[in-house]
């Protein structure tokens, strides 16, 4: 289970952590945290809406994580 975070939230050498992916994480994990409470508080909850925000911050991230590899140096 280590090995498998480490791999997620590292760069390409797997020493690295890559602050991108960190935060596309914590912002999948909150958005869904603020969701599950919104629901058990009794609100009245709409999926498409769920579905569009979920949608926004997951592409969001990945605009996030490939901006910065296109902006890294290559190994040479």
């Amino acid at each position: 289970m280590n090995k498998l975070i480490k791999d997620i939230l590292t760069e390409d050498d797997n020493q690295t952590f890559c602050i991108a992916r960190f935060v596309a994480i914590v912002a999948v994990l909150t958005f869904s945290a603020c969701a599950l409470v919104h629901v058990f508080h009794g609100s009245s909850f709409d999926f498409s809406q769920l579905g569009i925000g979920f949608g926004s911050v997951l592409s969001g991230s990945g605009v996030a994580i490939g901006a910065k590899a296109a902006t890294q140096k290559d190994k040479e």
